[in-house]
């Protein structure tokens, strides 16, 4: 099942689910440190967003959560906040130390354009610029780099995390890496954890 399968599901989402929530009101004074702080203290643990979303985002952060539980290294993902500068990431997933070998103190605080190199197609990195401009969803893949150096064929996804008035929260990445498999659908990412998060959706619908 192909990442953008996130896509269909978050439409389908905005058309049957209200974005109210009673979680955890905005904390609008809170500051860059103190906010890169709070995600350094949970590290280990899920995502805990330090800003109120919408009911369907809460749904989409729990899955990652359950999928991510327990250790898991199945589902790599990353969260940004575009209201601090740079858009930094604030959460990484243990999914994404094991696919780019970076630990979490070393990518917390940092854009995520440390993950091009020189084979990174400027292309692929125009659409995702211009997604997080116009606060868009975004499918590509483009070519990354690990840690050690070496190179791999990011499926990257790019959502929007948005409060109950609509208002843009977070961004929300997720990595896979493509294998040299096929099936009828296209590529097959190599990230176990996609599929048992996206399915088909139905459980939504029940």
């Amino acid at each position: 099942m192909k990442l953008n399968l996130l896509g269909e599901w978050l439409s389908w989402l905005e058309e049957n689910e209200q974005c109210q929530s009673d979680f955890a009101p905005f904390v609008d004074d809170i500051s860059i440190d103190s906010q890169q702080q709070q995600q350094k203290e949970t590290q280990d643990d899920y995502f805990h967003p330090v800003k109120k979303l919408c009911e369907r985002d809460n749904i989409i952060i729990d899955m990652l959560n359950s999928a991510s539980s327990g250790g898991s290294t199945s589902v790599s993902f990353c969260v940004t906040d575009p209201s601090q500068l740079d858009n930094p990431v604030v959460y990484i997933s243990d999914g994404f130390v094991k696919l780019t070998g970076y630990k979490f103190d070393e990518v917390v605080g940092r854009n995520c354009r440390f993950l091009q190199g020189p084979e990174t197609d400027r292309a692929d990195v125009e659409k995702i610029i211009h997604a997080i401009k116009n606060e868009k969803e975004c499918s590509v893949n483009l070519m990354n780099y690990k840690k050690d150096g070496s190179k791999f064929v990011n499926e990257f996804y790019l959502a929007q995390l948005r409060s109950p008035t609509q208002e843009l929260a977070y961004f929300i990445g997720i990595q896979a890496s493509v294998d040299d498999d096929f099936d009828e659908d296209g590529i097959i990412p190599s990230n176990p954890g996609v599929r048992n998060i996206w399915g088909d959706g139905s459980f939504l619908k029940g």
